[in-house]
């Protein structure tokens, strides 16, 4: 370290200062190392390996790769790592573990190697992808035509392609219609899933018809309808779906619209329900079963306004009726 020649530091250690050499002889043997083994890295080692040893920290090589970058031995710079740089080791092991459990192009896998997509593989979906980039055909469609495995294309667009699908889920279509535009604006379904509800959207926006019968005559599943109304046309959903009355019960809004002026009269008039369903054009049965469900608050408000009626009247209990004749 000084640049001192050993026996002469020892010579004058010994004349000068006899009391240092016994003393350190004598901590080393308590500590159990004086068998004259030298601990630590050598500093020839340091040197020779500093530049792999840095390669290796800011990059995912292998050991191999960077032992031949810098012309070490690869067998010894992983002995110099086991013993000096246990740190940087424990972190290489954690790459290779979430590389295992997540694998993503560019990135170290659990062998230590880095992904990459072979010629073969791009050769093997080039036309694929293309398709996948340039259409909307759903991905089953598109592997039974180049006659793929759905399973292994989707893989190879997870690994090499992740862009690409976000690009296509979130892709907006140009159209004239603001359904279609809406209907593609999403995150969670592809184009081909927008295409498909597209026309069942455009006719529950301006028909009356119920969305059982617009997907029955579409050939869609109600169930499978409704979920995607509910993500991506929320206003419709609401219109179509359950909602709160005033007496705090589930109800359907398209029941509720068909039936609220029924009930406006009723809650307001004295006029049998029968009556008014006959006036509106409307089923007395489904009415009148609708109300005694749904509606208790307009069925007291009708009864109250019959009672007063029937008090109004001649004969009645008020007190305008005639006098009795004696």
């Amino acid at each position: 370290m000084y640049g001192l020649d050993g026996t002469a530091l020892a010579n004058q250690l010994r004349a000068h200062f006899p009391d240092v050499i016994p003393r350190r002889e004598a901590e080393r043997r308590r500590m159990g190392i004086a068998d004259n083994i030298h601990r630590g890295v050598r500093p020839h080692a340091e040197e020779a390996y500093a530049e792999a040893v840095e390669l290796l920290s800011r990059s995912d090589i292998s050991v191999k790769e960077a032992a031949d970058r810098c012309g070490v031995s690869s067998s010894g710079l992983r002995q110099h790592l086991r013993y000096y740089h246990k740190k940087l080791v424990k972190n290489r092991s954690h790459r290779y573990e979430e590389g295992m459990m997540y694998p993503r192009a560019g990135t170290v896998s659990g062998n230590g190697s880095i992904r990459r997509v072979s010629e073969e593989k791009i050769m093997k979906y080039a036309e694929a992808v293309e398709m996948y980039r340039t259409t909307s055909l759903p991905v089953t469609e598109i592997c039974q035509r180049l006659d793929l495995s759905v399973s292994s294309f989707r893989n190879h667009l997870r690994l090499w392609h992740r862009a690409l699908m976000f690009e296509r889920r979130g892709a907006v279509m140009a159209a004239d219609s603001p359904s279609d535009r809406e209907a593609f604006e999403t995150k969670r379904y592809c184009p081909a899933t927008a295409i498909k509800y597209a026309a069942a959207i455009d006719e529950l926006r301006i028909g009356n018809r119920s969305l059982t019968d617009i997907a029955a005559s579409l050939g869609l599943k109600p169930d499978g309808f409704r979920r995607y109304l509910k993500e991506h046309a929320p206003e419709l959903w609401e219109r179509e779906g359950m909602m709160l009355n005033e007496s705090g019960k589930k109800v359907k809004r398209r029941t509720f619209d068909k039936y609220a002026h029924a009930i406006e009269l009723y809650r307001n008039s004295a006029e049998p329900l029968k009556s008014i369903a006959n006036r509106l054009g409307l089923q007395y049965n489904s009415l009148s079963s609708y109300v005694r469900r749904n509606c208790r608050e307009a069925v007291e408000a009708h009864n109250q306004l019959c009672i007063t009626k029937a008090k109004r009247e001649p004969g009645g209990e008020s007190g305008n009726t005639p006098p009795a004749k004696r």
